[in-house]
């Protein structure tokens, strides 16, 4: 079970978080370090790393349950909305306009490396947060943008299931295989595109709707004939004109 869901066209935290995730981070290089490092503090002799991975767990998993970080979590999902709408201002992204209104495709990569910097201000004010093992801290702020992601994934955004942000934008749609950059800058995990739209206040009629499927349809198909320098330089110029990611 993910830690985020999407409920009424919003990103909500689900107060508690699936362990499975942790898990596979204590097998990795890091998690390991992290695991026997506590071992070693707590001179713990018997079972050593299983109670050592289990004390690390026990601290995020309580923290997690309670205010005030508890809140502070959602505040991540509310600004991991708030980051698909301000890089949607970034320029030289592609666009269309639909009903005066704006349909932009954003590489993931932006959204993330935005919500990012927004999203640790948040959480490394949180106590409980700047209690926990500093290893264990990184692990937790890098997988709530993973966990983000999954829900958007989870609820397939469309047209008529946006998931929606606090001023109108909303993403109706996700690729994740068009490469806008290298695999190696942009992570194994970040590659393709959030599909946005500005939506009207007064809603969107049936017949934007059908405009708004075949422009999404056409800024799709011409993907494949932007050269890989095109890309590079739309990255370059979205970057250098994306707006200060705020708390």
């Amino acid at each position: 079970m993910g830690w985020f869901r999407v409920t009424s066209g919003r990103l909500r935290y689900r107060g508690r978080l699936s362990r499975e995730p942790y898990s596979a981070w204590a097998r990795t290089g890091e998690g390991s370090a992290a695991i026997e490092a506590r071992a070693r503090r707590d001179r713990l002799r018997v079972f050593a790393r299983a109670r050592a991975q289990g004390r690390l767990w026990r601290e995020l998993d309580q923290a997690a349950r309670r205010e005030p970080l508890s809140t502070a979590i959602q505040s991540a999902a509310d600004g991991f909305g708030a980051a698909l709408a301000a890089v949607s201002h970034a320029p030289g992204l592609s666009m269309r306009s639909i009903a005066l209104h704006r349909l932009v495709l954003i590489p993931r990569v932006l959204v993330a490396g935005h919500a990012r910097q927004a999203l640790r201000r948040r959480l490394f004010d949180s106590e409980p947060l700047e209690r926990l093992d500093p290893h264990v801290r990184e692990f937790f702020s890098e997988r709530l943008l993973v966990e983000l992601d999954a829900a958007i994934a989870e609820h397939r955004p469309s047209i008529v299931r946006p998931i929606m942000t606090s001023d109108g934008w909303g993403c109706i749609g996700r690729d994740t295989e068009y490469q806008w950059v290298d695999p190696i800058f942009s992570g194994a995990l970040w590659s393709g595109h959030f599909v946005v739209y500005e939506f009207p206040r007064q809603g969107l009629p049936r017949r934007a709707r059908k405009d708004l499927d075949a422009a999404v349809r056409d800024l799709q198909g011409g993907l494949p004939r932007i050269s890989r320098i095109q890309r590079e330089e739309i990255m370059r110029i979205a970057v250098d004109g994306l707006p200060a990611a705020t708390g």
